[in-house]
């Protein structure tokens, strides 16, 4: 399908969110409009519900229609993101592609078609997602490269014996392998990208894969596998030690524990893995790969449980430096699982409610790049604090911002940078700033960004009013 770029440039441009939708293969420049100007209104309200963020019922109604048009797929919203995201890839020696499943609850729409079971709990119902995403090493999320939504079967879901007859292509674990290759599909020359995954990525057939055909792995291993000679986790307890190494631990939410960092004692070693001995009559190759085993040492009393991290990857890790670098890329494995947080907690998908599991990917979808977009801004203004604001900003909305959180009519001739508009507008969404707070998370940025666009939608309210009074514009 011919595909229709749409570049836009308006004065309601938000964050330029709608430029990831600007080569969406539709052949129809209205329909790739009201595709962007729908981005645009939820973009301004993450976390409203679908009529609140359109505003209206025309707008609504055209939210509602754009999700039922056959022409318009989840797959065709994400590919121009994609291609976005690639663009932002480029000149990057190295980037990581972490992945994450996460549930989507929909048990209380039990209208919807198409959802299936996602727990134990007979009445759960949904959608389960698997996201892989591009940060580079130093934390700034790029974008999506590859996003899998699915419903359970009904008749399938629990039955371990079934899952043993099958290959890990039929088996659900089947997404690590799939999100793999779609996410280095187009990947720009000179670029090394490694995939990243928990320890539900601990797969042979995975390693193998990633082996045989050169890509590169970073996963946390959980099982305790057959080496040439003995076992992973007693080798690797007896493993040479290479030395110590400091690692930044973000703040974790279910226990409530600050950011801190972490002393870590590492020991490597190249490890050859044996293929699953319930396999061994398919004559499987063993595996080579390179172990890390991390340990915290001295972690404060109210850790519970101090780190202890072992980690296989496909590049040799010989020296603590290596590990050390290869630590720290682990550690931004957590950016996939923030981004799911932004998109149920943030931008609410869970609430959504529409007819069809096919619409509700799509819509789906379209929050995927906003709530992007939210964590993007907030790493962004981490990595680049002195750049100027308008990298991001449009004039008016970081004037309107400044003046809103200045309690001023008075903007100053020189923007901010970005740093300074950005806690302006974590100060919007409750962030009080105070030496012991740091920096300001997702939640208050986005609580920040819909204030701003209420005060923006305010102003040009009243701009049309005066403009029609012929009083003249604000």
């Amino acid at each position: 399908m011919p595909r229709v770029k749409i570049n836009y440039s308006g004065d309601d441009e938000t964050l330029a969110i709608m430029n990831e939708f600007t080569h969406v293969a539709v052949g129809d420049r209205r329909l790739v409009k009201r595709l962007q100007e729908t981005a645009l209104l939820l973009a301004k309200k993450p976390g409203s519900s679908l009529p609140c963020a359109c505003g209206s019922w025309a707008k609504t109604k055209g939210a509602y229609r754009l999700f039922g048009n056959k022409k318009i797929t989840r797959r065709g919203i994400l590919a121009s993101h994609r291609e976005s995201t690639m663009a932002r890839v480029k000149g990057h020696e190295i980037v990581l592609l972490p992945q994450d499943t996460t549930a989507l609850d929909f048990s209380m729409h039990r209208k919807t078609e198409g959802l299936g079971p996602y727990a134990t709990d007979e009445d759960a119902r949904g959608l389960l997602m698997h996201t892989t995403m591009a940060v580079t090493p130093e934390g700034v999320p790029l974008g999506i490269l590859a996003q899998k939504i699915w419903a359970r079967e009904e008749a399938s879901y629990g039955k371990r014996h079934r899952r043993k007859e099958l290959s890990v292509a039929e088996k659900e674990s089947g997404k690590w392998l799939e999100a793999m290759d779609e996410s280095l599909v187009g990947l720009p020359v000179g670029v090394m990208a490694v995939t990243i995954g928990d320890r539900e990525a601990d797969i042979y057939d995975l390693f193998l894969k990633a082996t045989r055909e050169g890509k590169q792995l970073l996963i946390r291993a959980t099982q305790d596998r057959r080496l040439e000679r003995g076992r992973l986790l007693a080798e690797m307890e007896e493993a040479p030690l290479v030395g110590e190494c400091l690692v930044k631990v973000a703040r974790n939410p279910a226990s409530n524990l600050p950011p801190r960092e972490a002393r870590l004692v590492v020991r490597v070693r190249p490890v050859t893995l044996l293929p699953p001995r319930r396999r061994s009559g398919e004559g499987l190759p063993p595996v080579k790969l390179h172990a890390i085993l991390a340990k915290e040492i001295a972690p404060p009393p109210e850790v519970k449980e101090p780190i202890r991290w072992l980690l296989l990857t496909t590049l040799k890790v010989e020296t603590v430096e290596e590990a050390a670098e290869k630590i720290g890329w682990y550690t931004q494995r957590w950016k996939v699982e923030r981004y799911h947080y932004v998109l149920k907690s943030g931008c609410r998908v869970e609430d959504l409610q529409l007819e069809a599991a096919e619409r509700l990917e799509k819509a789906i979808a379209l929050y995927s790049v906003v709530a992007w977009q939210v964590l993007w801004l907030t790493y962004q203004a981490r990595e680049t604090p002195e750049v100027p604001c308008t990298v991001i900003f449009s004039e008016k909305d970081w004037q309107v911002l400044y003046c809103l959180v200045n309690n001023t009519d008075k903007p100053p001739k020189k923007p901010p940078t970005l740093k300074q508009a950005v806690f302006m507008l974590a100060r919007l969404g409750g962030f009080l700033g105070r030496k012991g707070d740091g920096e300001p998370g997702v939640k208050v940025l986005w609580r920040g960004l819909r204030r701003l666009h209420d005060a923006l939608d305010v102003l040009k309210t009243l701009q049309a009013i005066l403009l029609e009074q012929d009083v003249g514009n604000v």
